[in-house]
């Protein structure tokens, strides 16, 4: 199996299991997940972190001496890249090895949703453990507030969500009154195929006032047709995931260049560990999303 089809199925991957996993909250003094386990609501000194967006806050929280180890992920790299590159893995994202978690003795195991099926076995060593994934921006918020708690960093963690909300009020209110542009964010090229509608990456299309082509469309999966994307007409495309270049997208079928996006030559790449990985570097995301369009014409 070659690089790009990896790409595809761990993406496929994310986008199925992250309909069933949610952020880590707080019910009668405990930190709950999605799939009826939870911890107590205390200070953790050894954490191993197999969610990667909770190692990013972590960091952010300037809480990155309670993580003991991660898991790799094949296909990018975690923020910071320079620090995170040199911690100590239990193994990769989808395949963890139990034998190193429990090597590193650790108090508590935060663990990403393709990695569930670990749950129980991690759960009969004794050892607490919890799923983890942020489907939205609230739910972004709900971790970097539980971080702050498991880390001792609860002040920070004030800090930072405030700092984003601020962030995410401005964002708002600069789009709020903007007429809509049409886009497409496809993360494959053969079929064309898009994000559902309740994702993040189509927040961050409805708080930038983009109209989604898929908005209409079934399924985990979404593939867009030829035909949609003649009627549609797009303002403008944009890749993520397996796609890794703008030309990948031109060449990926005859109609694209019948586009206004083509003519106009307003298609791009974004940074999929910004867009979809669930940590506040989305806000990132959104600046650079809200840049490449600002030039597009918005219909009065």
């Amino acid at each position: 199996m070659n690089k790009i089809s990896k790409i595809k199925i761990l993406g496929l991957l994310l986008i199925m299991f992250c309909s069933f996993a949610k952020a880590l909250r707080i019910e009668n003094n405990k930190i709950v997940d999605n799939y009826n386990n939870s911890i107590e609501m205390k200070e953790y000194k050894k954490i191993i972190v197999m969610d990667p967006a909770i190692v990013e806050i972590f960091y952010l929280l300037e809480a990155e001496e309670s993580i003991t180890a991660i898991a790799n992920v094949t296909m990018s790299k975690i923020y910071p890249y320079d620090k995170t590159k040199d911690l100590p893995s239990v193994g990769t994202l989808t395949n963890p090895s139990i034998e190193k978690i429990v090597s590193f003795e650790p108090d508590l195991v935060i663990i990403n949703p393709m990695a569930t099926s670990l749950a129980d076995n991690i759960k009969n060593l004794n050892i607490p453990v919890v799923v983890s994934m942020a489907n939205n921006i609230e739910e972004i918020f709900q971790n970097i507030k539980v971080s702050g708690i498991l880390t001792g960093r609860t002040k920070n963690a004030d800090i930072i969500s405030n700092k984003y909300k601020e962030k995410l009020d401005n964002l708002q209110n600069k789009y709020k009154n903007k007429s809509k542009i049409k886009g497409m964010l496809i993360f494959s090229t053969s079929p064309m195929m898009t994000f559902q509608k309740n994702t993040m990456p189509m927040e961050v299309f409805d708080i930038l006032r983009i109209e989604n082509i898929a908005n209409d469309l079934q399924g985990q999966r979404p593939i867009i047709s030829t035909e949609m994307v003649l009627e549609y007409d797009p303002d403008f495309i944009a890749g993520a995931m397996s796609i890794s270049n703008v030309d990948s997208i031109k060449n990926a079928n005859e109609v694209i260049k019948k586009t206004k996006a083509y003519k106009n030559n307003n298609i791009f790449i974004v940074d999929s560990t910004k867009i979809l990985r669930g940590s506040p570097r989305i806000f990132e995301a959104m600046d650079e999303f809200a840049k490449e369009i600002e030039n597009i014409e918005r219909a009065k």
